[in-house]
């Protein structure tokens, strides 16, 4: 599908004739077979698994948190879908977040796993400061012009992969999709839906206190807790699909 700005943008979809549909959105240097292990639980239900711009399948384009949730939106109106809870996981938290203020009506619920923030994420200042200085000294080695697609079978180690491009993904625009995680805030003050945030107990990424505090003054946030570390599709992936399946509800 082309996008606002002629990016195309791809997307897995499962049209089955209910309603809400849920759009998955992965994270930052990955892409819409993350979700792989949880799909399967979703066979019976109407579904959306987009690729980011600069990720996947998907075309090539200016890389924004702005962008990337237009070129959803669109996507949502090409399906013309009536009602739709979106799903993010890591970056595409604030993204899902963001779909769900633009659609207030059709966006009945919103699912944030790990979701990517300023506020939340321990070291997000030092983490930003490193990718920019990446970015930066990438600018002056040369990328492949054509990447493989790589589904996520197997995790490269984090540092490795974006160096080594096995992701399907150029080195560049992952720390700039990794950047702009970081630097991001999750502002749920116009965010009225039910909201379901799910988060590693082990996550030594997360500022916990600083979620408790959102907790409390959003009583329309519910959190859970799984036994994991930042990567709960990875590690979790029943538990994340039966706490998707409870949240989401029946059609």
């Amino acid at each position: 599908m082309g996008s606002y700005d002629g990016t195309i943008i791809h997307y897995m979809v499962n049209r089955i004739p209910k309603n809400p549909t849920l759009v998955f959105i992965h994270g930052a240097g990955s892409n819409y077979t993350t979700w792989r292990k949880v799909l399967p639980q979703f066979a019976d239900r109407s579904y959306i698994a987009v690729d980011m711009r600069n990720h996947g399948l998907s075309g090539f384009g200016k890389f924004s948190l702005e962008r990337v949730t237009r070129d959803i939106a669109e996507t949502i109106n090409a399906e013309k879908l009536k009602e739709f809870i979106p799903v993010g996981m890591s970056l595409g938290g604030p993204v899902a977040l963001e779909l769900a203020k633009r659609f207030p009506t059709k966006a009945k619920k919103l699912i944030l796993i790990s979701p990517s923030s300023r506020s939340f994420i321990r070291g997000s200042g030092a983490m930003i400061t490193i990718f920019k200085a990446a970015r930066g000294l990438l600018s002056y080695l040369p990328s492949r012009k054509k990447l493989r697609f790589v589904a996520h079978k197997t995790r490269m180690p984090l540092l490795l992969s974006p160096f080594r491009e096995l992701l399907g993904i150029h080195a560049r625009d992952f720390f700039c999709a990794a950047e702009k995680s970081m630097d991001t805030e999750l502002d749920f003050h116009n965010a009225k839906q039910p909201i379901l945030l799910v988060t590693g107990k082990k996550d030594f990424l997360m500022k916990k206190k600083v979620i408790a505090k959102e907790l409390i003054k959003h009583p329309n946030i519910t959190h859970i807790e799984v036994p994991a570390y930042h990567l709960i599709l990875d590690e979790q992936p029943k538990s994340a699909s039966n706490i998707i399946a409870a949240f989401a509800g029946e059609q």
